[in-house]
């Protein structure tokens, strides 16, 4: 499913994802590389987002694998 990262102000991040109408934040990252791996976020859901090179602009729009029921 495709979800979309931005960057707040305070330097957190937080993910919507479109087709589920969920806006939540991101509590935990497990990082693989510089950016990316397994997501834990505000609402209970943790999600597999792929791992880039550097750190990408914001927002961006990424395809996440969600791990969790």
């Amino acid at each position: 499913m495709k979800a979309t990262f931005r960057k707040r102000t305070d330097g957190s991040l937080e993910v919507y994802i479109p087709k589920k109408d969920i806006e939540a934040t991101v509590l935990d990252v497990e990082k693989e590389g510089v950016w990316g791996g397994i997501f834990k976020l505000s609402n209970g859901w943790v999600i597999k987002v792929p791992s880039l090179e550097i750190e990408p602009k914001f927002p961006i729009t990424l395809e996440v694998k969600k791990l969790n029921s």
